[in-house]
């Protein structure tokens, strides 16, 4: 192998290797997200997990960015929360999830 190929070949595993940190990074943020809604919703301890677990997977069938955040939002309104409450709770949980990441490996 020359070494140009092997410079493309480290190139690409750096990406590949970031762009699953991301992916991991924003699904636990939405992950947090949606356990934090669903406590301000009052829902059972078993309940939390379900809705974290129906977040997390529209997040991901989702390519949009925001559809996550939009649906929390939505949830959260009747209770009093703003979308903007949401979006700075989501950028707090965010930090959290990528000091996670990146400390665990």
């Amino acid at each position: 192998m020359t070494s140009f190929n092997e410079r493309e070949n480290a190139f690409e595993m750096e990406f590949a290797h970031r762009e699953e940190l991301n992916f991991k990074v924003r699904e636990r943020a939405v992950a947090l997200l949606a356990r934090w809604a669903a406590q301000r919703l009052g829902k059972p301890s078993q309940a939390v997990e379900t809705y974290a677990r129906e977040i997390v997977a529209l997040d991901v069938a989702n390519p949009e960015p925001d559809v996550a955040i939009e649906r929390v939002a939505a949830d959260l309104g009747p209770a009093g929360v703003t979308q903007q409450e949401v979006r700075r709770a989501m950028e707090q949980f965010r930090a959290q999830a990528e000091t996670s990441v990146r400390t665990s490996g």
